[in-house]
């Protein structure tokens, strides 16, 4: 595996690693950075997995959007989501061109995740998108297994028995507040993905908990539509949102890269 820095995009001014396997690939992965942070990702979960998943012969591009870490804000008189979509495919243009994959996958966490969703609708290129707590709605499930889980805690904790690790802000006070994409808007991309046979993974954690609490659940939020074999989970409760713990970062990595080497893109000759 080898890594190489690069500038793309209109006026060169995004910035991408590409991690490349040894062998000859033939299926990428491009990274879209979430929030504000670079393309190493939360605790270099970014870089992990692109490290990772070459070993598998997958070769990945992880870059950061314009305005954060090395890239440059360009496309200043447009609307972020606009300007985001342009970014989004400079990337695959730079990726595809560089190399003749037989697949191209899109793929990130939180807003990455739905900045790769809303990227993959635009562009035939795109096989696969992989979605770490992305949008999640809740089912009439969803509200008897979070109250039977707030007893369970309230319990733990009158008994001296809980404590959470990481004490986590209220959303009142935090610098930055994500509104996550809404049914309206997912269920028509998802429709279009499906019905050109791109393939979709979703990966829940505990991060979204306050959304989503069952693995059913994600069936049952798009109850109408067919999946057609092409939608999978992981559903991964016991894990925080960012990962903060070497050994979630490397649990999650497994998973993704599993899920990319058996269903989400042909294996590469290495």
């Amino acid at each position: 595996m080898s890594e190489s820095c690069h500038r793309f995009g209109a006026e060169q001014h995004l910035a991408g690693i590409i991690s490349e396997p040894s062998g000859r690939a033939r299926f990428g992965l491009i990274l879209i950075s979430a929030g504000l942070l670079p393309k190493s990702g939360p605790y270099r979960l970014y870089t992990e997995l692109a490290r990772r998943v070459a070993e598998e012969g997958v070769v990945t591009l992880r870059f950061d959007l314009g305005g954060i870490g090395d890239s440059t804000l360009v496309y200043r008189s447009l609307p972020l989501r606009e300007r985001t979509e342009l970014e989004v495919r400079a990337a695959l243009d730079y990726l595809h061109e560089r190399y003749q994959l037989r697949g191209l996958a899109l793929g990130g966490l939180c807003s990455g995740a739905e900045d790769a969703f809303r990227g993959a609708a635009g562009d035939s290129r795109v096989t696969a998108v992989v979605m770490i707590d992305p949008f999640a709605y809740k089912t009439p499930g969803w509200g008897w297994r979070h109250l039977r889980h707030r007893l369970a805690r309230r319990t733990l904790r009158a008994l001296g028995l809980y404590e959470p690790l990481i004490k986590v802000d209220k959303p009142s006070t935090r610098a930055v507040s994500y509104r996550y994409m809404a049914r309206d808007e997912s269920e028509p991309i998802l429709r279009a993905l499906l019905a050109r046979k791109a393939k979709v993974h979703f990966v829940y954690t505990a991060g979204m908990r306050e959304a989503f609490n069952h693995p059913e659940q994600l069936r049952a939020q798009f109850g109408d539509i067919d999946f057609r074999g092409l939608v999978t989970l992981d559903y991964l409760p016991a894990l925080d949102h960012t990962q903060l713990f070497a050994a979630d970062r490397r649990a999650l990595v497994e998973r993704i890269t599993a899920r990319i080497v058996a269903d989400l893109g042909p294996r590469a000759s290495r």
